[in-house]
């Protein structure tokens, strides 16, 4: 999970060319979205103590990340995970699945969800998100974003207008991507994470707009992100989002 649009890990082969970014963009990249993240984190969780599970968390990067900026006690899973094993900040990150997640009923504070739920499977998305509202406290929240698939430069493959081809046309267009990852999201928006949630019983407190600075842009195409910023206002690279799981009356 986490490919190519959210992951703290870099992946091999950064240029800086075209489409791909350099390091230091993908660094930038990283360290806004866990500023983000953190932030809606304190704002809607709170600063105070409990367990927090970051859903996708591949090798722990983001998971520490969360760990320095919170107050919370932060764990990961990925499928990818083979084996239980500790983040570089001694996290423990486990194997398993945004729909059948390792964690007791009401155990946790907060989970991040941070560009992961478009490459859940469409027909688990309601069981993951009412999996999530299992194991979160009364007023604990879920925090996290979505990448728009149908903004011009799809973020998973960097090619125009991915999102906007049937799934077939997709994977064939996608041996042109710059990208070292396969083909694996599924074209949804905010608008199926605002039903599914409400359909398990969520709050949505917060769905906000969401780009990233030009900075963060391969410098060989800046300047067009520098001309769609105004659009970008109402059209944007992605959403952030926050559920919450109402409080106990």
């Amino acid at each position: 999970m986490h490919h190519g649009d959210g992951t703290a890990e870099a992946p091999s082969g950064l240029s800086g060319r075209g489409m791909q970014q350099s390091q230091e963009e993908w660094d930038l990249r990283n360290r806004i979205l866990v500023e983000t993240m953190s932030e809606l984190a304190r704002d809607y969780a709170g600063d105070k103590e409990g367990r927090a599970v970051d859903v996708g968390c591949q090798q722990g990067a983001l998971t520490d990340e969360m760990a320095r900026r919170t107050g919370l006690s932060w764990s990961g899973i990925d499928p990818a995970i083979e084996a239980p094993m500790k983040s570089a900040d001694g996290a423990d990150l486990v194997h398993g699945f945004a729909n059948e997640l390792p964690f007791e009923d009401g155990s946790c504070a907060c989970v991040m969800l941070a560009n992961v739920y478009e490459h859940i499977l469409p027909e688990q998305r309601r069981a993951s998100l009412a999996e999530l509202h299992r194991v979160l406290a009364p007023g604990g929240v879920v925090v996290g974003q979505l990448p728009n698939p149908y903004f011009p430069i799809e973020s998973h493959s960097r090619l125009p207008f991915m999102g906007w081809l049937p799934v077939r046309a997709q994977k064939a267009y996608w041996k042109l991507a710059p990208v070292p990852w396969p083909h694996d999201f599924y074209v949804v928006t905010i608008k199926d994470v605002r039903r599914n949630a409400a359909a398990v019983g969520f709050e949505v407190p917060l769905v906000r707009n969401f780009n990233y600075p030009p900075e963060v842009i391969p410098g060989s195409v800046r300047w067009a992100a520098r001309l769609l910023e105004r659009p970008m206002r109402r059209f944007p690279w992605a959403w952030q989002f926050v559920l919450r799981r109402p409080s106990a009356s």
